[in-house]
Parts: C-alpha cells; sequence; structure tokens
C-alpha cells in the first residue's frame, strides 16, 4: 500500500454518500481597513485561494477573492464583496465551501475526511476496535481519532499501521503496535 493519507479539505456535516459542499477554509478576525480577513485554510489545493476564486460563505453566500497573501505566518483574504472592517468582522466565525463537484480527484490512498469519519477500525482478525470521530491533520502525518469504548485514541494514517480502507464498506482494517488501541 503506498502512503495513506486525507485530504485537508473537510466537512463537519456529511451524508454517508458524501456532503454537497465541502469546507476549505474558517474565517477569523479582521485586518486591516479595507476588508481583509485572516483565514485557516483547510484545502489542500493550493489554488484555492487565487484571486478571482469563487468561494461561498456557508453554501448561500457566494464571494470572490479580490486577493491573497500570507503575512506573518497567517493566510489574510480579501472578498471582491466586502470593502471595509465592519464588513470583514461580520464574517468572523464563517465557513468557507466549495460545491463537492469542484473538488480535486483524488489520488490512489488519498480520502476526504468525510469518507473516513464513520468507519468502523478493525483489527487484522476482524475484531472491532472502535469508530473513526474525527481526522486531525498534524504537520508530521494525519491522525484517526479513533473512539474505544469511549475513549479516544490516536491512529496515525500511515501505511505502517493502516492495512486497508474500504470506503465502500466503510472499514478500516488497522495493525496497531502494542498499547495504541488498549
Amino acid at each position: 500500500m503506498d502512503e495513506t493519507r486525507s485530504s485537508r479539505s473537510s466537512s463537519s456535516e456529511f451524508a454517508v454518500d458524501g456532503p454537497s459542499h465541502l469546507i476549505v477554509g474558517h474565517v477569523g478576525k479582521a485586518v486591516g481597513l479595507r476588508g481583509e480577513v485572516e483565514v485557516e485554510v483547510v484545502s489542500d489545493d493550493p489554488e484555492r485561494f487565487r484571486t478571482g476564486s469563487v468561494l461561498l460563505l456557508g453554501v448561500d453566500r457566494q464571494v470572490t477573492v479580490r486577493s491573497s497573501r500570507r503575512a506573518r505566518g497567517r493566510h489574510v483574504v480579501a472578498f471582491e464583496e466586502i470593502g471595509d472592517r465592519e464588513g470583514a468582522e461580520s464574517l468572523r466565525g464563517s465557513d468557507l465551501s466549495v460545491p463537492a463537484d469542484r473538488t480535486r480527484k483524488l489520488q490512489p490512498g488519498e480520502y476526504w475526511d468525510h469518507e473516513l469519519v464513520g468507519c468502523a477500525v478493525l483489527l487484522a482478525d476482524g475484531t472491532e476496535a472502535g469508530r473513526v470521530v474525527d481526522v486531525l491533520h498534524m504537520p508530521a502525518q494525519d491522525l484517526l481519532v479513533v473512539d474505544s469504548g469511549g475513549r479516544e485514541r490516536m491512529v496515525p494514517l500511515v501505511a505502517d499501521l493502516v492495512a486497508s480502507v474500504d470506503t465502500s464498506s466503510r472499514t478500516i482494517v488497522v495493525n496497531p503496535i502494542p498499547g495504541l488501541l488498549d
């Protein structure tokens, strides 16, 4: 199995066969006086926030990226529709999304977070070890957050530990090291 990884685009609400929209960023505080905002980017598509990109605030309000830049370790974005600090501040806490049909095609071994959340985590012998309740994107690797009998366990999403992912049967087979799921 090649490296196993999750796409950084995620959705906190989803249907089993996929969400209609995927969250690509979270709007933070206003920056300056001209309508810019900090954005926590959760998309791994480098073109997602380029000038001219059309995004949705939530799933119903369309905005167009006027400018996008990195400044002091943060992502700062301005939208055509927002021209002042007050308008920018009104966006704070909003999710930025795109329709699911505007996402990139995933490579083998890549998964959307919503495809992994809810999957049963099985040991090689078929014993259920828990269910995936979240996917964390860390600098070293992605982590599956597994609810195992009311206790959360972190399973690195790497080929050495994750033997297979079957999104159609909603199962993930793991070969845990001793103590990982105890």
